[in-house]
């Protein structure tokens, strides 16, 4: 499922395109020095509190794994809310290997903030001590991590060293920043690069591939020929991706149209989506999010009728297949529907159903999945800007102060 809404997507891509622009001048002399928080509505800050708040009250025996992970979800919050000091504070309280990859994704906001390169160096040493002190993937995703920041400060021999001999799950990522960075002069290069991971044939390497397809895709949307040339590149890749991929891909696409204001461009990729997400049969927990992700695009792209009818589609079918959807996917399916009645600029209904969410997270009678639905949910509202209001507050702190034996 798509971590994040399609308006963040939105922003995210806005603020690569802005970053990118300016990436090749980026040293000491041209830094602004320190990154600060920008200042923040007092109820995001007390949801981001809350969530932490709930993924630490899990015990780190035996649960470091979702509690470290939980803690990570709100340090990406945190710097997605340009909240860097409140996300190190975070980052320092996670127990496992994911404090490592926490200083190297701080590292990578500092950068695209303008920092001082010692700054970012700081935090990438601290990130590499983590990675040799992990083995596998864990290791590897640090890296890479590592290696995306090398490579957005022009330092390809570093970036290209650690991208070596990378576990397949992690191959191919450090291409998708060289596709936002790299001279334009580069870009027959770029694609004979992916071409050649595609040609692996592996699943992970694909993926990471078409990844970069993508941000090739946003990149050089307004040169019509290669951005035919891309697309159809990309489709020619994803035979073998399973259709859930494919539609998060098409989806990605949708969203970059609108961030380009072609609004056109997007209405077909949204019903050439709508098709591909009918031509196969779903379960409700992952139909829901995906028919309420395609309802913001559709909305976004100017269908608000259909939009609005589409989402209460949306709900409907929750509403419908309630009893058989398992209670830890409940809270996560209300969220999605949530953000997109937010998008659309329906607060109350928004709010509605985020208190439907938190009720949902706690069908569970054991505290750790109650604790990362309570967390994700709070993430969730300050990320979309939602204001609980007293009484909903109320009901967060109740829940979290409920949380206890048996985790």
């Amino acid at each position: 499922m798509r971590a994040r809404s399609c308006f963040c997507c939105l922003s995210v891509v806005g603020c690569f395109f802005a970053f990118a622009a300016g990436c090749d001048s980026h040293d000491e002399t041209t830094s602004t020095g320190s990154v600060k928080d920008v200042r923040l509505e007092t109820y995001k800050a007390d949801l981001l509190n809350i969530a932490f708040d709930a993924a630490s009250a899990m015990p780190a025996n035996p649960h470091i794994k979702s509690r470290s992970l939980a803690q990570e979800k709100v340090v990406t919050a945190c710097l997605e809310l340009e909240q860097p000091e409140r996300a190190l504070k975070y980052i320092e309280q996670i127990d496992n290997w994911r404090r490592g990859a926490g200083f190297a994704d701080l590292a990578l906001y500092h950068v695209r903030h303008g920092a001082m390169k010692k700054k970012v160096e700081m935090y990438l040493d601290r990130s590499a001590e983590f990675a040799d002190q992990t083995e596998d993937w864990r290791r590897d995703l640090i890296r890479v991590k590592i290696a995306q920041t090398h490579e957005l400060l022009g330092q390809h021999q570093q970036a290209l060293a650690l991208a070596a001999n990378l576990e397949d799950s992690q191959s191919g990522k450090v291409a998708r920043v060289k596709a936002m960075t790299q001279p334009s002069e580069s870009f027959d290069e770029q694609m004979k690069e992916l071409d050649a991971l595609v040609s692996t044939g592996n699943f992970d390497i694909v993926k990471n591939a078409l990844g970069a397809y993508r941000e090739l895709f946003n990149r050089f949307y307004t040169d019509t020929e290669r951005r035919a040339l891309i697309k159809s590149r990309l489709k020619a890749s994803w035979g073998n991706m399973p259709i859930s991929i494919r539609i998060d891909l098409l989806m990605e696409l949708a969203s970059s149209s609108l961030a380009h204001v072609d609004r056109e461009t997007a209405f077909g990729l949204v019903n050439e989506t709508g098709r591909m997400m009918e031509s196969a049969s779903w379960q409700p927990r992952f139909e829901i999010p995906l028919r309420a992700g395609l309802a913001e695009l559709r909305f976004a792209a100017g269908d608000e009728k259909r939009a609005r009818a589409d989402l209460l589609d949306a709900l409907d079918m929750f509403d419908a297949n309630r009893q058989g959807i398992v209670n830890i996917d409940k809270a996560g399916i209300l969220r999605s529907v949530a953000e997109a009645y937010q998008t659309m600029g329906d607060t109350e209904a928004a709010r509605k159903i985020y208190r439907r969410a938190l009720e949902a997270g706690i069908e569970n009678p054991n505290s750790r999945p109650r604790a990362e639905d309570l967390a994700a949910t709070c993430c969730s509202m300050a990320l979309h800007g939602v204001e609980p209001g007293e009484d909903l507050f109320s009901r967060i702190r109740e829940i979290l102060d409920g949380l206890g034996d048996p985790w």
